[in-house]
């Protein structure tokens, strides 16, 4: 048997090789050019006289068949399954497109309100009870769609689909055009675009640093005018003060109670030890009322004596504590109030009316 395949296979050789010589020698006589010749020749099918040897071809040309098939049904298979994953995929896109539509009008509203850091200081709380991990930088948009999809879902695709809604909201997106834009779009360019935007736009924490420096260089200014005066042994004053001449303390304002008196007693009942964590809290409370136009606040300070912003910039820093102490008064209380109802709905019903009364 592989006597007779090999004969066969080196009849067809010579055969073969005989037909390219012909081929050249004709292709020399005709001009030797052979550039554009698509020409094919055709090789004429060997006749095999041992009845064992044609068989033999015709089983291997029967497996090469059944090969080819096996190989086009493998394709065809995977074809399909292909076809329903991508009719999947499109099908997800819709529903996820049109499930960013609707967080994203609740993220309009909220960004909107003046309940936002209540309702977002809620959110980080609950995702931590759901053993949910946060980062502390997350941002508003992150929190939403956080809590919208849960843990499943992969930190860069929250990422990816908070920038979205960022995005829809710098570019001042209505929620009822949010679909359209987003497939106008891409939600690949509109998430590279935020990207572009964030490294190059100076961030919150940025813009805080340097409001920090605009309170620091108030409080220089008021050196001049101090609430209370105290003098005390420089060894005494070195314990009280942080690195920055800084010191707190704590203490309570009393009214004198004779009538027509319109005087008060303030009186410091204890300084307390140098704290940086406790600098920078309080320093950041005060400076956050210079965050939004701290340009204009470094000007007027590189730019104008200190008689002319000393005063104002003490009173913004001064009110600016009052309206967050009655911000946060105003949170317990409505936290209070919130114990008294069944649920979050009722009690926003409650404080709409509330506020509708005031009006």
């Amino acid at each position: 048997m592989k006597t007779h395949a090999f004969f066969w296979y080196l009849q067809v050789s010579l055969q073969v090789i005989l037909l390219r010589t012909s081929g050249n020698a004709m292709a020399k006589n005709e001009g030797k050019s052979t550039t554009n010749n698509t020409a094919v020749a055709i090789v004429k099918k060997l006749e095999l006289k041992n009845p064992a040897n044609q068989a033999l071809v015709e089983q291997w040309e029967i497996e090469e068949r059944e090969k080819e098939d096996l190989i086009r049904s493998w394709v065809r298979r995977l074809a399909e399954t292909k076809c329903k994953m991508h009719q999947v995929n499109e099908q997800y896109k819709r529903l996820m497109t049109g499930f960013l539509q609707e967080a994203y009008a609740v993220y309009l509203e909220i960004e909107s309100s003046d309940y936002d850091d209540e309702f977002y200081a809620n959110v980080r709380w609950q995702l931590k009870e759901a053993g949910i991990k946060i980062q502390t930088n997350t941002p508003n948009a992150g929190l939403v769609i956080r809590y919208v999809c849960g843990a499943e879902i992969a930190t860069k695709t929250i990422s990816d689909y908070s920038r979205v809604l960022e995005g829809a909201k710098r570019n001042e997106i209505h929620p009822s055009a949010f679909v359209d834009w987003l497939k106008e779009k891409t939600m690949t360019k509109v998430i590279a675009d935020e990207r572009a935007a964030t490294n190059n736009i100076e961030t919150y924490s940025d813009r805080l640093k340097r409001a920090r420096l605009v309170v620091l260089r108030v409080l220089e200014a008021r050196e001049t005018k101090p609430i209370i005066t105290q003098t005390t042994t420089a060894w005494a004053a070195e314990k009280i003060l942080s690195r920055d001449g800084l010191w707190l303390a704590v203490g309570n304002a009393t009214r004198r109670h004779d009538r027509e008196n319109f005087y008060a007693d303030i009186n410091l009942t204890l300084m307390l030890t140098p704290n940086i964590d406790l600098e920078i809290y309080i320093v950041n409370q005060l400076a956050k009322n210079f965050v939004d136009d701290v340009e204009k606040y470094e000007k007027t300070i590189n730019e104008m004596e200190e008689a002319v912003w000393a005063d104002e910039y003490w009173e913004m820093m001064v009110s600016s504590g009052n309206e967050e102490s009655k911000k946060s008064n105003l949170w317990w209380a409505r936290k209070q109030q919130a114990s008294r109802f069944e649920d979050q709905s009722e009690f926003l019903e409650f404080v709409k009316t509330k506020m509708t009364n005031k009006d």
